[in-house]
């Protein structure tokens, strides 16, 4: 089993290792609130606001990103994002007028997550389409190792000084810059012929325009949308929800560290299972299975019943997680395949960006009930839109 992992090509392999460091030094947006509150004095409502301008910033850097990705190549676009996103982060701590703030932040996450429909797109050149969830499997538990890791490094950092994150966070993007300099090849096929330029390089408008006439990739996008919605709630009402019920914020971070443990042990011979089935019933289960656990929320008033939960929704993503760009690559041309990779990355920034509030809103109005009852609509919404994509991606895979 681990062979099909261990086979991977270089790059695969290359791409992971940079991303593992990336996101272990991470640290400016887990501790973004604190350093405004604490470091500044800007208040908890300013703080908010900078979290939502950074989620803005994210969807406009998942379109643009994906269109230079098709256009310049994938490396370039890494490189100059990761060494952007530094950029800003080494005088941000310099930056203390309110409104220059939250430009700062708006034109970090635009730089820094510039680089992600591009990286999602080396992988798919760089794969065939029988070893793509494997591919992704390995650069999913990176990203989850070092969103383990970083907020302990970074927990320790800002007990120190809180100009140790920004500088942290900027020396790992910078050495994840060098290593894709120096040590992976670019992947985007060279157009030679003048007619393939051509196409290559149309204008954004033109190509997004392809994007969005595909209909069959539209509702795959509304499912991951959709699914996003759901997932965010573990990050947003779910500890409003515990603190309700007086269980206290190291009961939630034990309850939620199972999923990060559950996705490093388990991931791998998931990935293996679910290898035996068809992609399209499995995302449609795994769907299902998300909203399920989250509406089991709703039943659930003790930690080992929230743990318990915790568990059902992570099996969830567990299957979901190496499929859906799987399904990606299957669906997208080759000539728009960061743009595809960019409009996915948009669905899971739009659903971080509004879930959050939209689910507070659920919260206090209407009760827990209609949110967790909510949340298993949401799942079943997103399996019916996933099951619209059998054709194209049996097709395409095929």
């Amino acid at each position: 089993m681990l062979r099909q992992y261990l086979d991977l090509p270089r790059t695969i392999h290359i791409l992971c290792l940079g991303t593992f460091i990336n996101r272990a030094g991470s640290f400016v947006v887990l501790f973004l609130t604190f350093y405004l509150q604490e470091r500044l004095q800007l208040g908890g409502l300013f703080a908010t606001q900078a979290i939502g301008v950074f989620g803005l910033g994210t969807l406009l850097a998942s379109l643009v990103g994906g269109h230079l990705a098709d256009t310049i190549g994938r490396k370039a676009v890494m490189i100059a994002a990761l060494l952007g996103g530094a950029s800003v982060l080494v005088v941000f701590p310099r930056i203390t007028q309110p409104w220059l703030i939250l430009a700062a932040v708006l034109l970090f996450a635009f730089l820094a997550d510039m680089y992600r429909p591009a990286a999602s797109a080396m992988i798919s050149d760089t794969v065939d389409a029988e070893r793509r969830p494997h591919a992704y499997t390995l650069m999913y538990m990176a990203i989850n190792l070092g969103a383990g890791v970083a907020p302990l490094v970074g927990g320790m950092l800002a007990t120190r000084a809180f100009d140790y994150l920004f500088w942290g966070d900027a020396a790992t993007s910078t050495v994840y810059a060098i290593i894709i300099a120096l040590c992976v090849p670019e992947s985007l096929a060279g157009k030679t012929d003048s007619a393939e330029l051509a196409t290559v390089r149309e204008s954004a408008w033109v190509a997004y325009r392809r994007v969005f006439r595909d209909r069959t990739y539209i509702r795959f996008c509304l499912g991951t949308l959709f699914l996003s919605c759901a997932y965010m709630q573990a990050m947003s009402t779910l500890p409003l929800y515990m603190k309700s019920l007086s269980l206290g914020p190291d009961v939630y971070g034990k309850c939620v560290a199972i999923n990060g443990l559950m996705i490093v042990v388990l991931q791998v011979p998931m990935t293996h299972l679910i290898g035996k089935f068809p992609r399209r019933l499995v995302i449609m289960l795994a769907a299902a299975t998300v909203g399920i656990g989250f509406g089991l929320t709703g039943l659930a008033g003790t930690p080992s019943a929230f743990a318990l939960t915790v568990v059902v929704w992570t099996l969830g993503e567990l299957m979901n997680a190496p499929l859906v760009p799987s399904i990606v690559s299957d669906l997208a041309p080759v000539d728009l395949r960061a743009r595809y990779f960019g409009l996915l990355t948009m669905c899971f920034s739009g659903g971080n960006l509004i879930a959050a509030p939209i689910g507070g809103w659920v919260l206090v109005r209407f009760g827990p009930g209609w949110l967790w009852g909510g949340c298993v609509g949401v799942g079943l919404c997103s399996a019916a839109l996933y099951a619209t994509v059998r054709v194209r991606a049996a097709s395409n895979a095929a």
